[in-house]
């Protein structure tokens, strides 16, 4: 039984090369056209409630349940998570937005 699909071209007779492989950056090297990029870590808070932190990072990152969830039990756990990696800009307006929302951030220069 073959498992060919119409919106697949096949592969040319005799092609037996491997698959291309995808490299992964590391966190230091990622940068956009020589801009430095900068960590969003959000910061552990005994006094907010847990499910205000998971439904926050849902509604300012558009992370899913999942990974909103996980992210609020590692700052809980280990006093911080980072959320994300962007420019210097974009991660200042993160950190005012969760300000607004009473939860802390920090933001941090990726470093080699």
């Amino acid at each position: 039984m073959s498992h060919s699909h119409a919106d697949r071209p096949a592969p040319p007779p005799g092609d037996d090369s491997p698959p291309r492989v995808h490299r992964v950056q590391s966190e230091a090297s990622r940068q956009h056209n020589g801009i430095p990029r900068f960590k969003v870590v959000l910061l552990h808070n005994p006094q907010c409630d847990l499910m205000h932190v998971v439904r926050t990072v849902m509604e300012l990152t558009r992370f899913c349940r999942a990974e909103a969830t996980h992210k609020m039990w590692e700052a809980h756990h280990n006093g911080r998570s980072i959320i994300l990696l962007t420019w210097f800009e974009r991660a200042e307006l993160y950190a005012e937005q969760f300000a607004g929302r009473g939860l802390t951030v920090a933001v941090e220069p990726v470093t080699a």
